[in-house]
């Protein structure tokens, strides 16, 4: 098998695609205050192990499964008692995530995961009963953002999807030329706040007007960027990066119907 030493291309970055394999490149990684491509480091354990207090024998659910951090440590305070039931949407990581607590010894005899939305609490309740504990840690996972093909970030070349789950609804591209200029102007004030929202909407809206595609991330973060071209040079640049991550905060929110789905929840 032929492998570069430092590959380029996110699919052929065996150390960022299978992390665990490499302890002391996590372990220095980890000392320099960043995340690990390819993982997701759990926020607030202690605090939220000591909130729950969880017991032996209890049955607890995990609403966002994701990396399975919170997932694991939950499982531990179990000892394989009791049953931990966990949601995800992703189909990509979810089954990468049951592959690596399984490796780690957690099987289906303590832990389920579904894959469904937490709005659908309710029909996961009915189902397997009522739960002892319940914990949601709401947003995006960091190997979602590290993935180009997930197109959740303005830093990497991908196709502008920015769906959870990319097997169900409509990707941001095909979302964007069905909204108006007033309409994603509203989108990015009431979804991240955006202070340039009007620019910026009517920039996407022109660019698609002219039959100009808006496919990928880097053409929309282009689009960004020409529209703050009225900000002063040394201003620029932090001042893109900032409204690039609000507008594909707000995107991801309106394609995966974020708020209706934490209401529901």
């Amino acid at each position: 098998v032929l492998f570069r030493s430092h590959p380029k291309r996110y699919n052929e970055k065996y150390k960022e695609l299978n992390p665990e394999l490499y302890p002391e490149t996590i372990e220095k990684v980890i000392k320099k205050g960043s995340t690990p491509v390819g993982m997701h480091l759990s926020i607030m354990v202690n605090e939220i192990l000591e909130f729950l207090d969880i017991q032996e024998g209890q049955i607890g659910l995990d609403c966002t499964l994701g990396y399975g951090g919170h997932t694991l440590k939950m499982l531990e305070r179990l000892n394989h008692t009791g049953h931990l039931y966990a949601l995800d949407i992703d189909p990509i990581e979810s089954v990468k995530t049951k592959e690596r607590l399984l490796n780690k010894g957690y099987g289906e005899d303590v832990l389920t995961i579904k894959h469904c939305n937490f709005k659908d609490i309710d029909f996961v309740s009915r189902e397997v009963g009522l739960f002892d504990f319940v914990l949601a840690d709401l947003g995006v996972s960091s190997m979602q953002i590290d993935n180009p093909e997930r197109g959740f970030s303005y830093k990497k070349e991908g196709p502008l999807d920015l769906r959870l789950n990319p097997q169900k609804g409509i990707p941001a591209s095909q979302r964007l030329k069905e909204l108006t200029k007033a309409q994603l102007e509203q989108l990015f004030i009431e979804n991240s706040d955006e202070p340039y929202a009007k620019e910026i909407a009517r920039h996407i809206d022109s660019y698609l007007k002219a039959g100009q595609p808006i496919e990928t991330t880097t053409q929309l973060y282009n689009i960004i960027e020409k529209s703050l071209s009225f900000i002063s040079s040394n201003e620029r640049k932090e001042a893109v990066k900032k409204s690039a991550a609000r507008v594909f905060q707000a995107l991801r929110i309106e394609v995966n119907s974020e708020f209706d789905v934490l209401y529901e929840f």
